[in-house]
């Protein structure tokens, strides 16, 4: 029969010479000390281990003598140095400090089992006088290891846990504030807590002073009581003077024996007192407790040296909401944050990071510039942000150029930069230009496929974008099922569907469904919308001739050359019947051209001759003069080229540089320089079927990245 799991909330206070395990009982709402099996109140643990020479097993702790003999191995202090000296000698093996530390800790939580046969640690916090960085790390990495869930694992130092004991005592006793003495072998500090009911939740910091001066780590060791007791009644009346504390803590080795006297009674004047050797412990574990049931800063903010003491947001659009995006708050452990956010740029080359200091309210902006940002359009500009700490002050923040979909795709662009976020002293008069408009939250990052463009777009303001630079090829069709599905299930945006359906319901027009898109994302300013819109009335007084042609310019501009000869086709013969008089002679000459290009790219230079020779005619352009020439000289015939000069306006000086325009470009295409052709040449070059279709399916594989990124990037 399978019994039900405790889930048990744990403190573990890691010291060099010795460590301590609580455990939060839920029954009878305390702390429970763990103690070494068969010794009651033995709280201290010694952190050491002992491997056996022949098995290769360990023991730890008390079970760990140090005179076990040559068979074995003792091996302690894997805690000095961690960060210089990973790795440690004894027995004549060498050991990393790494693997010490877990065998310790994973081996010495097994006693809690002792208490709950059944337990399983839920929630667990470290404590320690002072950590590096990397045994930081290390602690967060051996998480999953012991069975804790991510994101149940805490780091903190004996500040911390002294803070979260104290106010996890009935209130009383931190009615106003607090104070903790230690005294060990590294001799008396003092920790100060500062109680300001007048913020709300309310904010406690802490101010510790070394004390050492008057009462070092050996003095208790060899002074007499008498001595000692004096020293340290008078460091009592010099440090709390006439503060108002409620209560003191004394913890510490040097605490033990009776030889406080005057200096007992000092501490206990007006105030409790108490004196214990496993608070930090007991600290950790109400910690974790805190945490697990999601009631820490409710009542309190607690501020310590690991702790940031600001908070940093981002001031972003979304829609027509302005809103603070919150990066990091007040209280939060500089080694837990890793916070990212995204948007797009709109009118500024500068992201204004706003940073309030939690005590004083004070608020500053530090405006963090990007520098050479990729030659784009506005608003085509995607930022990733990535924040973390080095120290509670100190963060990196790491900017990367997400580009804007398939549209612009991204570079490999970054920008790095280094803040002290509560020494920074802010510019005078510095006023932020521009928005940061917010990326919106993404359901699944599957693209929508226009069919006619050929182009994707993977969110809300790339298909606004779109649509802007699209928009003689939108039309009411182009808001079908299949993209108000994608918006409602991939963009997570069903407010905006029910909009749209709506407005189509009801007989809209493709001017209201447009206005309503653009208004709800905001992506364009209204100056922009109302350019926008003024070019879909337009559209809407066409003609089905102009809408036609239109449609076919959309067709070539996609590179769709067969559809669009087609359109331009039906065009001219409704030009050459029943729409010849509502058309202008520059609407049927700029047709002319536009087919005369759509039979270019397909290397019909003929045709194209032909179309480019009836286009001139009509309209008189100098292009339409320019690229007959050009077909001329491609295909050779001189007579049409010399017509055409002869019946043109041209300079003669105007034709010689078309002429060696022309040449030059020949030339450029025959050289051995030109890196097309050089991949002809080496698709030409392989005589066998396969490896000639090998080579030709790369080449064109090729020429549509080259094209698309010219065009596009």
């Amino acid at each position: 029969m399978s019994e039900t799991v405790t889930y048990l909330w744990v403190g573990y206070d890691l010291g060099n010479a010795y460590s301590q395990i609580s455990c939060y009982n839920e029954k009878k709402n305390e702390v429970d000390s763990i103690c070494l099996p068969g010794k009651k109140n033995a709280y201290e643990i010694p952190t050491c281990l002992c491997k056996n020479k022949k098995d290769g097993s360990w023991t730890y702790g008390g079970e760990a003598p140090a005179d076990a003999g040559d068979d074995v191995i003792f091996i302690r202090d894997f805690l000095v140095d961690y960060a210089s000296e990973p790795v440690l000698s004894a027995g004549g093996q060498t050991f990393s400090k790494k693997e010490l530390l877990f065998e310790f800790i994973s081996r010495s939580l097994e006693l809690i089992k002792r208490y709950y046969p059944h337990g399983k640690p839920q929630w667990l916090t470290f404590t320690a006088r002072e950590y590096s960085k990397e045994l930081i790390a290390d602690l967060l990495e051996f998480g999953p290891k012991l069975g804790i869930e991510p994101g149940c694992l805490k780091i903190q130092q004996h500040v911390a846990s002294y803070e979260s004991y104290a106010l996890c005592q009935p209130k009383e006793l931190w009615s106003h504030d607090v104070g903790l003495f230690e005294y060990d072998d590294e001799g008396l500090s003092y920790c100060h807590l500062s109680i300001n009911r007048r913020r709300s939740p309310v904010v406690v910091t802490p101010v510790s002073l070394d004390l050492s001066a008057y009462l070092g780590g050996e003095d208790y060791k060899t002074l007499a009581p008498p001595e000692l007791d004096r020293r340290f009644l008078g460091v009592i009346k010099e440090v709390l003077g006439k503060r108002n504390v409620s209560t003191i803590y004394l913890v510490g080795r040097g605490f033990l024996g009776n030889w406080m006297n005057l200096s007992l009674k000092q501490v206990c004047n007006n105030r409790k007192g108490f004196i214990g050797q496993n608070l930090f412990a007991k600290g950790a574990c109400y910690n974790s407790m805190l945490e697990a049931t999601k009631t820490k800063n409710q009542n309190f903010i607690a501020l310590c040296d690991e702790m940031v003491p600001v908070n940093i947001y981002l001031a972003v659009t979304r829609g027509r909401e302005n809103l603070k995006i919150d990066l990091v708050k007040a209280g939060s452990d500089w080694y837990n944050i890793r916070e990212s956010a995204e948007f797009i740029l709109d009118g500024t080359d500068t992201v204004p990071l706003h940073v309030r200091d939690f005590v004083t309210s004070q608020e500053k902006v530090i405006p963090l510039t990007l520098d050479n940002l990729p030659d784009r359009p506005d608003r085509t500009t995607r930022i990733r942000m990535h924040i973390e700490f080095e120290d509670s002050r100190v963060c990196q923040v790491i900017m990367e150029d997400m580009g804007f979909g398939s549209l612009y795709p991204a570079t490999d662009k970054t920008w790095k930069m280094r803040l002290n976020v509560v020494e920074y002293e802010p510019a005078k008069n510095y006023e932020s230009s521009g928005r940061l408009i917010l990326n919106r939250e993404i359901a699944n990052q599957a693209p929508y496929y226009f069919n006619v463009s050929g182009m994707k777009v993977y969110s809300v303001e790339e298909l606004c974008y779109y649509i802007y630079e699209n928009i003689y090829a939108v039309t009411l069709e182009t808001f079908n099922e299949e993209l108000l599905y994608w918006l409602e299930k991939d963009m997570n945006e069903p407010v905006l569907v029910k909009g749209i359906k709506n407005l189509m319901r009801s007989g809209g027009s493709l001017k209201d469904v447009v206005r309503y898109l653009m208004n709800f994302v905001d992506y364009y300013p209204p100056e922009a919308c109302k350019k926008l819109l003024a070019i879909i009335d337009d559209l809407s007084h066409q003609n089905p001739t102009e809408a036609k042609k239109l449609s076919a310019d959309n067709l070539i501009r996609y590179c769709r050359y067969i559809e669009a000869i087609r359109g331009y086709c039906n065009v001219i013969y409704d030009m050459e019947h029943g729409a010849k008089d509502e058309v202008t002679r520059d609407f049927k000459g700029n047709t002319w051209h536009n087919l005369g290009v759509a039979y270019t790219r397909v290397m019909n230079f003929e045709s194209a001759k032909d179309c480019f020779k009836k286009a001139w005619h009509l309209n008189q352009n100098e292009e339409s003069l320019k690229c007959l020439l050009w077909t001329a000289k491609l295909l050779g015939d001189e007579t049409t080229f010399f017509d055409a000069v002869e019946n043109s306006s041209l300079e003669e000086t105007e034709v010689a540089q078309l002429v060696e325009a022309f040449d030059k470009v020949e030339a450029d295409s025959k050289s051995s320089k030109n890196d097309r052709m050089k991949l002809i040449q080496y698709m030409y070059e392989d005589t066998s079927r396969e490896g000639f279709a090998a080579k030709r399916d790369a080449y064109l594989q090729g020429l549509k990245v080259w094209y698309r990124g010219e065009k596009y990037s």
